[in-house]
């Protein structure tokens, strides 16, 4: 195995897990809440991908009108319900669990670079994937930046001693494909997650199983 990628970085909703009734069922919660009609999980496929706040602004009547604040409060909302609900639903994609191990057996270093709030991906990741040891898992945090800018998974392959050529990322969507090209790393596109084969335009390659990564070099 010589010749294998020395790291795997991925994306999470649409690529490691199946989150979409739980996010949907978050944001239908806050629409509720707000007298809003609700949207179908097919429906929130399409508004995934560009953190909550995309998701909100698609979602939600008038949520790019509202002042900075509301907005923020709103995110922290989605939040708030979704950490208590983002494993009600949530599981992984068949096969997935088994390829990371044999990956991490193979000595690849995995790490998770998701749009959603950090605090949810890691609260994801650990659950449903706890025998794998990530190296790092990052999220959506205020200030920092997000998918498609690939420079805070650059930084931790760096403290890795690891060049973005030996690393390669997984994603479902054009964010996904975008962080890897933009980082010189191998940009894989899934066919399993929520966005279709469409979105996988300029992918380096494009996978339909999660155990084709075995087979990468």
């Amino acid at each position: 195995m010589e010749n294998m990628k020395k790291a795997y970085v991925f994306d999470l909703d649409g690529t490691l897990a199946n989150s979409i009734y739980d996010i949907g069922d978050s944001v239908n919660f806050l629409l509720t809440q707000r007298g809003f009609p609700t949207h179908s999980y097919e429906e929130y496929r399409t508004y995934m991908g560009m953190g909550i706040g995309v998701t909100l602004s698609r979602a939600m009547p008038g949520y790019d009108g509202l002042p900075p604040e509301e907005q923020e409060a709103l995110r922290r909302a989605y939040t708030v319900h979704n950490e208590a609900h983002c494993l009600d639903k949530t599981k992984p994609y068949e096969g997935m669990a088994e390829t990371l191990k044999a990956l991490a057996e193979r000595g690849a270093v995995l790490g998770i670079y998701t749009n959603k709030p950090e605090v949810l991906g890691q609260k994801i990741a650990a659950s449903l994937f706890k025998e794998i040891g990530f190296a790092f898992v990052l999220g959506g945090v205020e200030g920092k930046t997000m998918k498609p800018d690939p420079g805070r998974v650059l930084e931790e392959l760096d403290k890795l001693g690891i060049n973005a050529a030996d690393a390669v990322f997984v994603g479902d969507g054009k964010p996904d494909i975008a962080t890897g090209k933009n980082g010189g790393m191998t940009a894989c596109g899934v066919t399993w997650g929520f966005k279709g084969v469409e979105e996988l335009e300029g992918a380096d390659l494009i996978i339909s199983r999660p155990e084709e990564l075995l087979d990468l070099v």
